[in-house]
């Protein structure tokens, strides 16, 4: 090798150590994802709901509409999309009644209405702030329906089940790290589970949906 080659090679390691150095200190340091890929949370649920079958649940409570609690679970999936599975429970008493040439005749008799709605729903949150989370979502849902009556003859107990469809828009606020609270209108259609005896056959109506205001108490990311 020339002299002039080994001062080449003397010069380009003292000119590279400094700048490889200086990388070396100042490269960031390599850091984990800021949200977890999948998040599970559960929450409780409180909500108002307005029925479909206005007429039906007016007769007989005097109020078409009711309130349902529940509790349930979602799986957050990279901050984004989002599985969730839910249980409620509506239950309330009022009387049996009879419909005549229009007018509706209270009997005295205590009849009891139950909905255990089980409801899966699948959606998207819009992260585009850090706190106030938007979100919608569609999904399925089956329910259980009751009534019961002290007094009640054979066959007058009923218990049956059906399925329809659910639609969800709202937003949730993360008031702590682990803590979240939301609202949100949910639409639900629940059809051909009433309608077949009693008010509302007479009345038509065979849906035991309805749209609903919900809030939940979220424990998790």
């Amino acid at each position: 090798m020339t002299r002039f080659s080994l001062v080449f090679v003397f010069l380009a390691s003292v000119l590279l150590s400094p700048a490889t150095s200086s990388a070396q200190v100042t490269a960031p340091p390599s850091t984990a994802p800021p949200y977890p890929m999948f998040a599970p949370r559960g929450y409780v649920m409180f909500s108002r709901q307005q029925f479909a079958a206005e007429q039906t649940f007016d007769a007989i409570f005097g109020d078409a509409s009711g309130s349902f609690r529940g509790f349930g679970a979602d799986l957050v999936i990279a901050r984004n999309a989002f599985v969730e599975i839910g249980w409620a429970r509506f239950e309330k008493t009022g009387e049996r009644i009879f419909l005549f040439d229009g007018d509706v005749f209270k009997l005295g008799i205590p009849l009891t209405i139950s909905l255990r709605p089980f409801e899966l729903t699948g959606g998207y949150r819009a992260t585009i702030w850090p706190r106030v989370i938007p979100y919608g979502g569609l999904g399925i849902a089956t329910t259980r329906y009751e009534e019961t009556s002290d007094f009640a003859a054979a066959g007058d107990d009923v218990s049956v089940s059906g399925s329809g469809l659910v639609l969800v828009g709202g937003a949730e606020v993360r008031v702590a790290r682990f803590i979240g609270v939301s609202a949100d209108l949910h639409y639900s259609t629940l059809k051909d589970i009433i309608g077949k005896a009693g008010i509302s056959k007479e009345y038509s109506e065979d849906d035991l949906g309805g749209t609903s205001v919900r809030f939940r108490i979220i424990i998790g990311r």
